[in-house]
């Protein structure tokens, strides 16, 4: 408990984040509660290879319900009641929490609180722990000096904001460059294109190369994606990249020319970047990162476990090559019939090869969890390179607010916190306008998503025999095969309504959730290998741009843009330029790829 405590102590000294901490520290307490009862049958014993907890095959698909419920209230909340969604966002999330934990632990008991605290320490933590130092470390750069908002200048500040967005993290050059673009901007009437088109490129398409870039590309590098895999989304990437920048070129130069004669702002002021240091603290995260990484896999990892698991998940390959070959055989043989459960020999034979592809993926899984060396607390094993990383970006985030510190502050006229006279001038987090709010409410949000979308993600593993079968078998073909094409666009659909970050974990796990066989061993421009993984990822990361709501930052520079007096669309006049120009690239992108 060491690790989560230290967790914990970081977000305890950010500002006002006592209060959604002491909701989720009631939630372990409650969750905790069959443990301390003896209820706790699913404490993980790893001499003998027990792994245990909820069987997706006996859960209903209602139980899915509290994770729909929070989605829609996010997407939902801010547009029917602001008000009560800015100073209840918390509560809506813990009450969701409570609608599933409580009936969760009462029907599964242990078993049921083993995934809760899996989920929690092995997902959320180090989601918001890596969220947490990129901000910190991008909210101490700050971009001062004047800018004229002309196509060539805010083509160019996408272009930078594209390329950072990989390696500072989609809510940090988002955070470092909306201001800048804004002000550049404010004497224009016309602008609003300028914010929509930074949502598609800076707070979305921009983070596809690493997996600082995006939440969902980190959460499968916590699932063992390698940090460098993700490059492979460049050959794709950066043609949408240049596509989307020539059209707002394009688009901005025709609204240029209806603005007449820019106003005189007087005494130009050079361009300076204060706070660079804070790219060192990017840096030094990367390095994190990457440094326990080498270690899992190396003084981290009991390399004996592979002399007992090898022979298995070889034997199981075999089965499964076996059943493969079987329902080929049967399809060739019966040209013309109708492959569908009606037929219920090929959907005999079909079953037979996804249940064999299920148990090579569960014994790789058990393989990987019990050779990886880590701190068991109430049977979940948390590995010390996670530990170590997690600590390392917890003193760096710390390092970076020594080296740019907060500032003083002040209630304005409607009690929000602002900066204290002439901070802005002299402390670099007060010209940013930085504050722990976007990160708190992100914590707040999505310790409810993580903890509610178990059971999807229970279900989905269970394959055929979970109660989405039915997205099992969309996206694969008669034989098994994965329809790429599909789990692009079912991908990128349900991440443009819900949050790409789940949504990109759900179907990781549709495609058999074993990262070694999804990665292929291909090289940066060899796309026929992991493709399933490639349309997954690019499904994930481009399509949250299709709303407000796809990814967390959208919401963000929303606010912010209109804070600074652009009137951004509506949420479904939003969609409506997402629709005109994003869904045609992405057409295009499918054709072409996928």
């Amino acid at each position: 408990m060491v690790y989560y405590a230290a967790s914990c102590r970081s977000f305890f000294l950010m500002k006002n984040s006592t209060h959604w901490m002491g909701w989720l520290g009631l939630l372990l307490l409650l969750v905790g509660v069959p443990e301390l009862f003896g209820a706790g049958g699913e404490t993980h014993d790893h001499a003998s290879h027990a792994h245990h907890g909820v069987d997706g095959a006996k859960l209903s698909v209602l139980w899915i319900i509290p994770f729909a419920g929070m989605l829609l209230s996010i997407a939902l909340g801010p547009l029917v009641a602001a008000h009560f969604w800015h100073n209840h966002y918390g509560k809506v999330a813990a009450g969701w929490i409570a609608v599933f934990a409580v009936p969760f632990l009462v029907s599964f008991g242990g078993h049921g609180f083993y995934e809760i605290l899996h989920i929690v320490l092995l997902d959320y933590v180090p989601f918001i722990i890596l969220l947490t130092a990129l901000f910190t470390a991008a909210g101490g750069i700050c971009l001062k000096g004047s800018l004229r908002g002309s196509p060539m200048v805010n083509t160019t500040i996408l272009l930078i904001g594209t390329v950072l967005a990989s390696w500072m993290g989609t809510t940090g050059a988002a955070m470092l460059l909306i201001r800048p673009i804004l002000r550049a901007n404010a004497w224009r009437k016309h602008r609003v294109h300028v914010v929509v088109f930074f949502i598609f490129l800076v707070a979305n398409i921009g983070g596809s190369l690493t997996p600082l870039g995006d939440p969902p590309l980190f959460l499968g590098f916590l699932k063992g994606v390698d940090f460098f895999w993700t490059m492979k989304l460049l050959p794709v990437m950066a043609p949408v990249s240049v596509a989307l920048l020539v059209i707002f070129f394009i688009v901005d130069t025709l609204m240029f020319r209806k603005e007449g004669e820019a106003p005189d702002d007087g005494e130009k002021v050079p361009l300076k970047l204060e706070g660079g240091m804070n790219f060192v603290m990017v840096g030094l995260i990367i390095g994190a990162i990457l440094f326990s990484k080498s270690l899992g896999d190396g003084k981290f990892k009991d390399a004996s476990v592979a002399e007992e698991m090898n022979p298995k998940i070889e034997a199981a390959e075999v089965v499964m090559n076996d059943k493969k070959t079987a329902l080929v055989d049967f399809v060739k043989a019966n040209e013309g019939a109708t492959f569908d459960e009606s037929n219920e020999a090929y959907h005999t034979t079909r079953v037979a090869h996804l249940d064999a592809i299920t148990e090579v993926n569960k014994l790789r899984a058990q393989k990987t969890h019990d050779e990886t060396k880590g701190v068991h607390i109430l049977g979940v094993t948390v590995p010390y390179a996670n530990l170590l990383r997690d600590g390392l970006m917890i003193l760096i985030a710390f390092i970076s607010l020594r080296l740019t510190p907060m500032y003083r502050t002040r209630k304005d006229e409607h009690g929000h916190e602002v900066a204290a006279e002439g901070e802005e001038e002299t402390n670099v987090r007060a010209a940013n306008g930085f504050t722990w709010e976007p990160i708190l409410e992100v914590a707040k949000l999505f310790i409810a998503i993580f903890v509610c979308m178990i059971p999807a993600l229970l279900i989905l593993k269970a394959g055929v025999h979970g109660g989405l079968s039915d997205v099992i078998l969309m996206v694969q073909d008669e034989v098994n095969g994965p329809k790429n094409a599909m789990y692009f666009w079912l991908t990128g659909a349900l991440s443009s309504f819900l949050d790409n970050a789940p949504t990109y974990v759900v179907f990781f796990n549709t495609a058999g959730g074993d990262p070694t066989s999804l990665m292929g061993e291909g090289g940066m421009f060899d796309l026929s290998i992991g493709t399933t993984l490639l349309a997954i990822s690019c499904g994930a990361v481009f399509m949250g741009a299709n709303t407000y709501i796809g990814n967390a930052p959208n919401f963000m520079v929303k606010a912010i843009a209109e804070e600074n007096g652009v009137k951004m669309p509506s949420f479904f006049g939003y969609m409506a330029w997402s629709a005109v120009i994003l869904i045609p690239v992405f057409i295009v992108v499918s054709l072409l790829y996928f």
